[in-house]
């Protein structure tokens, strides 16, 4: 699989900060710029907004202290099919039959999804972990189209059809389960938060009214209420440095793997050090009703890890900021 050769860190971030301040000067009224809300899991439910919908029950089959394990890859676990060759009657075939496959994406988190301004793509690890389904299914990683969406939107953008997955930072937890299929997990991450430099850092000591941002539709809202500080809910993740670099909050919290996206784009943030406060395991949203989907995206997984293309992946795009990885381990019900 070729990849697209890296812009300066710097340079991109220094354009998406530009970018995202122009929509907010466009978007934010001057009293009232963001919205400090608990948040839930239906921001990414069915209703498609930050709450007030009804959220589907979680799945009964999925165990609450350890939402991973997926479907097991089944016929798929020796041999997948050859690309161009789906099985008659599988939701594989019926993307094939559609030309490309439809990709949920971010295009404001750096280093997982974000829009290369010279190029115009949206690029990262995401996207190139989607590829690979496309790679599996048609023979050709580009036979993709790229959605760009809002965390809030990955359900609702499954049930609707407008994608076929989600591959956006997204934590498997049973309340999904209730709402869609996820893949094995294909990254580990954790919450933290980012701070200026020389304050407090530790979520556990910081005052109630310290305002943590986090993006509407995230685990990581639940996480900021449940740890006694006041969370602040904005659309995207650009959406929060934007306030964090105008001091209208102290700090943002979320999955370790954005903090550090965000802290390249700010030399005077600083991610919190020690263990996260929470486990944040990423998998691949697919619509419920294809099981067989589900078993074919984790085969191609396990190939992927097994051939080395995921650790190649990482290195290309996290392991300068990130260090070593944590591999993945798939598990299954």
């Amino acid at each position: 699989m070729t990849q697209t050769p890296h812009l300066s860190l710097r340079w991109i971030a220094a354009l998406l900060v530009v970018l995202a301040m122009m929509a907010a000067a466009c978007t934010a009224a001057a009293d009232e710029p963001f919205d400090s809300a608990s948040g839930s899991e239906d921001g990414d439910g069915a209703d498609g907004g930050g709450g007030g919908g009804v959220e589907p029950p979680a799945d009964p089959n999925c165990n609450s202290d350890n939402a991973r394990p997926s479907r097991a890859p089944g016929e798929f676990a020796t041999a997948l099919p050859q690309p161009g060759n789906m099985p008659a009657g599988s939701y594989m075939e019926t993307i094939q039959d559609q030309g490309v496959l439809r990709i949920g994406v971010a295009q404001d988190t750096l280093l997982f999804g974000f829009l290369n301004t010279k190029t115009g793509e949206i690029e990262g690890f995401d996207v190139e972990i989607g590829k690979l389904v496309a790679e599996a299914i048609f023979g050709d990683p580009e036979r993709v189209e790229l959605v760009p969406i809002q965390s809030s939107e990955r359900i609702p953008g499954l049930i609707d059809g407008r994608f076929d997955i989600v591959v956006k930072t997204m934590t498997i937890t049973c309340q999904r389960w209730g709402s869609i299929d996820f893949s094995a997990v294909y990254f580990e991450s954790g919450q933290k938060v980012l701070v200026r430099e020389g304050e407090e850092e530790d979520i556990t000591q910081m005052d109630p009214e310290t305002r943590l941002c986090a993006a509407s539709g995230t685990t990581s809202l639940d996480a900021i209420e449940a740890a006694g500080v006041t969370p602040v809910a904005v659309g995207g993740w650009t959406d929060c440095l934007v306030l964090f670099q105008q001091g209208k909050i102290d700090g943002i919290s979320t999955d370790d793997t954005i903090l550090a996206g965000l802290a390249a784009q700010d030399e005077f943030a600083k991610v919190s050090e020690g263990e996260p406060f929470s486990e944040e395991p990423y998998g691949i949203g697919s619509p419920k009703g294809h099981p067989e989907f589900t078993r074919f995206i984790n085969a191609v997984l396990e190939e992927a890890l097994a051939d080395g293309t995921w650790l190649a992946l990482y290195d290309e795009w996290l392991r300068s900021t990130l260090s070593d990885p944590l591999i993945p381990q798939p598990a299954y019900r």
